[in-house]
């Protein structure tokens, strides 16, 4: 059956509607914590309440929908990575990419584990984000470019290292506090010489 210009806009309009909701309660679970009521996620979307519920009968599907919407602006990168020739290189790639996305995401990991979803995420996480950088790891250790006295399923809490020591430095931004001790584990992964510090 043939698509109309009408049903064409509809559905464009819809998905509009639906990005502006996302991005909306994205920022309030930031900002206002997983209470903030449906009306307030509306206001700054400025559709009705009503639309919300229609669309997420629960907040706990609006977060999925977040969930979603962040995990596919970091696949791109993860793929990238993957895609690197020098296995080393792409890892290094592929952990800042997440180790940024998780810095400037932290308040809504945190929404998504109050809310008591996050542990049904994590198997999703794995697969689409821990599973391709573990096959990288184990690469760069297969050449000689990584010790080998590490398992690459620790990769999560190497990760988890870095973003919680930045989180809790008062002294550096999060951002840059990512950076310098992402190079600081890296030194740590690898043979022989290590790398100048970026600054604190």
């Amino acid at each position: 059956m043939a698509t109309t210009s009408g049903e064409r806009t509809l559905r464009a309009d819809a998905q509009r509607n639906q990005d502006r909701i996302v991005a909306a309660a994205h920022e309030a679970f930031a900002e206002l914590g997983y209470e903030v009521p449906i009306e307030e996620i509306a206001r700054r979307a400025g559709v009705g309440a009503a639309t919300i519920y229609r669309r997420f009968p629960t907040k706990e599907r609006l977060l999925r929908a977040i969930f979603d919407v962040r995990i596919a602006e970091l696949e791109p990168a993860i793929a990238t990575a993957r895609a690197t020739p020098d296995a080393w290189q792409g890892l290094l790639a592929g952990m800042r990419s997440l180790i940024e996305i998780q810095a400037a995401n932290m308040v809504f990991l945190q929404v998504l584990d109050q809310a008591g979803v996050l542990p049904e995420l994590r198997g999703e996480i794995q697969a689409r984000v821990f599973a391709p950088l573990s096959e990288l790891f184990a690469r760069a250790q297969a050449s000689g470019q990584i010790r080998t006295d590490l398992d690459p399923a620790e990769l999560p809490l190497l990760i988890r290292m870095v973003t919680s020591t930045a989180k809790h430095s008062p002294e550096c931004p999060i951002r840059g506090g990512a950076e310098r001790y992402l190079t600081l584990l890296a030194d740590a992964l690898r043979t022989p010489a290590p790398t100048a510090l970026p600054p604190a």
